[in-house]
């Protein structure tokens, strides 16, 4: 390894940002995926359809594990992971039976919009109104250091309209 690796590795680690992250696969109703300073496991959210195709009311979001670092298992989150820090809380939009307001049950702030753009096709937005952009990843840069882990920031990647490329936005959690 040269000089200009090793310091492209340190920077990196310095910044919270993860040098070679797996990508999940992007099956049908792929929403996005988060991924974390701890390890490579990435938590991956489909949408849940009905037989019609449209989003199950109950749950229209399906949540799982690919654990890469066991030879990418996919398993699902046990209880407490979806009540306190993966899981997701949904509600219809009034007057609009193919939209969801999505919270992260482990930081309300984020504000998602789930979209049904036609049957088994969906989208999630962050942002509200005219700045909504498609969200394709959250990073969630944490300190691992004693008994809890402590989240310092959240990188929120989405969508740049009308282009391949992702914006970042660096979301301070406190």
């Amino acid at each position: 390894m040269n000089f200009l690796n090793i310091t492209l590795i340190f920077l990196s680690a310095l910044s919270g940002s993860p040098v070679r992250y797996p990508i999940p696969t992007k099956s049908e109703g792929h929403l996005f995926y988060i991924q974390r300073t701890h390890n490579t496991n990435t938590v991956v959210y489909e949408a849940n359809f009905d037989t019609n195709g449209n989003l199950n009311p109950d749950m229209p979001i399906k949540i799982h594990w690919v654990l890469y670092e066991e030879g990418s298992v996919i398993e699902p989150l046990t209880r407490l992971e979806n009540r306190f820090a993966f899981g997701v809380k949904h509600k219809l939009v009034e007057n609009n039976s193919q939209e969801y307001d999505i919270q992260l049950v482990s930081y309300k702030k984020l504000k998602l919009r789930l979209k049904q753009t036609a049957p088994f096709k969906a989208e999630i937005f962050q942002g509200e109104g005219q700045i909504a952009s498609s969200l394709d990843h959250i990073f969630v840069i944490a300190n691992d250091a004693g008994l809890w882990t402590k989240v310092k920031y959240l990188e929120v990647y989405t969508h740049i309209p009308k282009s391949e490329n992702l914006k970042q936005e660096k979301i301070e959690v406190n």
